[in-house]
């Protein structure tokens, strides 16, 4: 297993992102309910579930 860092972010991004593929397996845009089913079927680390739930209590208590 190797040392990682996640963050969840809410941008508009104007043009096409094209990561680098010696870095990045897999890349691509999901919607909000698209990420609520796969974080139930994709493998994820245990932090990613978390940092999701705080970013929509964020959201929540910004509304």
């Amino acid at each position: 297993m190797s040392p990682h860092w996640l963050g969840v972010h809410e941008v508009v991004v104007p043009d096409a992102v094209v990561p680098d593929p010696d870095e990045v397996a897999w890349h691509g845009w999901v919607t909000e309910p698209e990420l609520r089913s796969a974080l139930l079927d994709w493998c994820f680390t245990l932090d990613s579930h978390e940092a999701f739930s705080r970013y929509l209590a964020f959201r929540t208590a910004r509304s």
